[in-house]
C-alpha cells in the first residue's frame, strides 16, 4: 500500500517514488551497505545522529518516520556499547546504510530537487524497516522488558 503525503497542495505517494528509484535498487543500496558494514560505519552512523534526525524532522517525506528512526538509533548505540546483540550482521548494515542514506545529498534522486529530492531517501527507510521489522520487534521487546525489571526493582517493595 503506497504512503501519501500532502506537501504544498499537491499529494505524493512513495509509488510515484518507486518509478524513480525501484524496490530493487533501494534493497541492493541496503544489501551493498550491509556488505561493507564494520565498526568504524557504525560509529560514523551514531555520530551522525543528530544531522540525520534534523532531515528526518524537517522533511515531510521522512517525518513520518521519526520514531521509527530514534528506534533504529537507539539499537545501534545499544549494539555499540555492548547491551544488545541479538540482532543479526546484515541488519545491523541495512539500518546503517539507510539511516546514512539520508545524509547523502547526491543519491539516485539528488536532495535539492523540490519536493521528490527526498523521496528515494524515504523508499530506503521504509524498506529497511520493513526488512528488520522482526529484529525491531526483538530489541523492543528486550528494551520493555528491561524497562518491567526496572520498574520492579525501583517500586520500593524492598
Amino acid at each position: 500500500m503506497p504512503i501519501s503525503r500532502n506537501i504544498s497542495g499537491t499529494t505524493l505517494n512513495l509509488s510515484v517514488a518507486m518509478l524513480f528509484f525501484s524496490k530493487k535498487r533501494a534493497k541492493h543500496v541496503l544489501d551493498e551497505g550491509a556488505a561493507e558494514l564494520d565498526d568504524a560505519t557504525l560509529q560514523k552512523t551514531l555520530s551522525n545522529r543528530q544531522g540525520i534526525l534534523k532531515r528526518v524532522t524537517d522533511n515531510a517525506s521522512l517525518a513520518p518516520y521519526i520514531s521509527q528512526v530514534k528506534i533504529l538509533f537507539n539499537l545501534v548505540q545499544d549494539y555499540v556499547k555492548g547491551e544488545y546483540r541479538e540482532v543479526p550482521w546484515w541488519s545491523l548494515g541495512s539500518i546503517s546504510t539507510a539511516l546514512l542514506y539520508i545524509l547523502m545529498p547526491m543519491d539516485a534522486l539528488p536532495d535539492y530537487i523540490p519536493v521528490a529530492g527526498f523521496l528515494d531517501d524515504a523508499v530506503v527507510l521504509k524498506l529497511c524497516l520493513d526488512m528488520v521489522a522482526k529484529d525491531l520487534t526483538k530489541y523492543i521487546a528486550f528494551k520493555q522488558a528491561g524497562q518491567a525489571l526496572n520498574d520492579t526493582s525501583t517500586d520500593g517493595s524492598e
